[in-house]
């Protein structure tokens, strides 16, 4: 079942998904987590997805550096990183080779612009500081609005918005802001993710919950909201089609156990 994600009101979850989705593509904060921690049932159903052949690829604003930890520890063998900069796959000798959409001197001349950018805008915005992770993140950046720290809806707004008056890439999650250069999104890696293993788009999902997840939306035919992307919906152009009752992990719990049943 999918409908167009164009500036609709997502349905509720349906009683089953058709065709059944062999790859689930999940954004991680608020979607996998909730209130900042992973709940056990949401492990869990990872590991049911797991046993049932079914693939979950993260798709995740997050850094190199922990995404480098959830395909380690997690029941994943592939993760998307910083909004589709950074794909990592892991073998069955445990060994996780990076990939990046940009060459090496693109990354670094990038990096350090995005660096004095983000100086300059934390000079203008004192609230808008660089995440705790920022040190571990190898093409982009980003500002903490709501993990450490909970930054004005206002602040956070104008703050997006002048840093996209700079003309660079610039994404709202329901924690960060998500800076960078060039185009590449989550959608276009999890594209590229699916034609090097010739893997339609119609047999797959794409779970999330906020602005940050629009690419996404936008491209997969059978999207789910999370409970929580409902006070996003107002000014997101592209919405998900099927929306949970439950909130983070447990709302992505709901889904798979629509998706297994």
């Amino acid at each position: 079942m999918s409908k167009s994600n164009h500036a609709t009101t997502p349905d509720p979850l349906p009683t089953e998904f058709l065709p059944k989705p062999i790859v689930v593509f999940s954004d991680v904060d608020d979607t996998l987590t909730c209130d900042g921690v992973l709940p056990v049932e949401t492990y869990s159903a990872l590991v049911l997805l797991q046993k049932a052949g079914i693939e979950v690829v993260p798709v995740t604003g997050a850094s190199a550096g922990w995404c480098d930890c959830l395909i380690k520890t997690w029941p994943i063998n592939h993760i998307i990183g910083e909004n589709g900069a950074v794909f990592m796959e892991m073998d069955d000798r445990q060994i996780v080779t990076t990939h990046f959409v940009k060459d090496t001197a693109a990354v670094d001349h990038d990096l350090q612009q995005l660096m004095q950018l983000g100086n300059e805008l934390s000079e203008r915005f004192p609230e808008v500081r660089f995440t705790q992770d920022q040190p571990f993140r190898l093409t982009d950046v980003a500002f903490d609005i709501g993990q450490a720290v909970t930054v004005k809806e206002s602040i956070a707004e104008a703050a997006t918005q002048w840093l996209l008056n700079q003309n660079v890439a610039a994404r709202r999650s329901s924690i960060h802001i998500n800076v960078w250069m060039g185009n590449h999104s989550k959608a276009s890696t999890a594209m590229r993710w699916l034609d090097d293993r010739e893997i339609d788009p119609a047999n797959c999902l794409f779970i999330g919950d906020s602005p940050n997840d629009e690419s996404m939306f936008e491209r997969f035919p059978v999207s789910v909201g999370v409970a929580n992307v409902q006070r996003f919906l107002s000014n997101m152009e592209f919405t998900p089609a099927y929306i949970t009752t439950n909130k983070g992990g447990y709302g992505f719990v709901e889904m798979v156990n629509v998706l297994l049943d």
